[in-house]
């Protein structure tokens, strides 16, 4: 058979909670349903691709409780916004709130989900969220991923009075990836 097929792209493994399988709970497990990853081991002989499905996380994520019980170490790992922008700008995916409200400890926010109220934007603008997915997608170089597909990767950065998709910080985030997994400099933009 690996005369005739070369790679396989697995479609998101991981735990999750809703679009199947797009709502991701853990980035670094495998439903124990599907397997765990031995079984990704066994398929070293193909080239793998992976998804990385990066501009959000399911609510029922250990990030996205942390934020809602205000642990410090997620309390800025998502966009909340407050008052009633004008946010006619930002192109949607579906005919779904681009905000959701939450109860968290310290009262009502309401948090940027794209593309359902179980899908939780992660923000790019913290650091901190840029180095624990860098960290995700290494790992997954780790256990085989050739190729990584970054799902919904247009609408990772988040600007009120754009249309949030296809930004330039995107594409600066994509480049600061691709340098750091391929190790690639010139990949890397040269301004911030």
């Amino acid at each position: 058979m690996t005369d005739t097929i070369s790679g396989i792209h697995i479609l998101p493994f991981y735990p999750w909670t809703s679009d199947d399988g797009f709502s991701v709970v853990d980035y670094r497990q495998i439903d124990p349903a599907l397997g765990n990853w031995n079984d990704v081991s066994a398929m070293q002989n193909f080239r793998l691709m992976f998804d990385g499905v990066i501009n959000h996380i399911s609510s029922q994520s250990e990030w996205f409780q942390g934020f809602l019980h205000d642990d410090s170490n997620y309390r800025d790992y998502f966009i909340t916004v407050e008052g009633d922008p004008n946010l006619s700008q930002v192109v949607r995916p579906r005919a779904l709130p681009l905000l959701t409200t939450f109860k968290t400890a310290s009262g009502e926010k309401k948090v940027w989900t794209t593309f359902s109220e179980d899908q939780i934007d992660l923000n790019f603008k913290n650091s901190e969220v840029l180095l624990e997915i860098l960290d995700v997608l290494l790992m997954y170089i780790e256990h085989g991923a050739t190729f990584i597909r970054l799902d919904a990767i247009a609408y990772l950065w988040k600007e009120i009075g754009t249309t949030c998709i296809h930004l330039p910080q995107t594409h600066h985030v994509i480049q600061f990836l691709r340098a750091t997994l391929t190790g690639n400099r010139s990949a890397c933009p040269s301004h911030h």
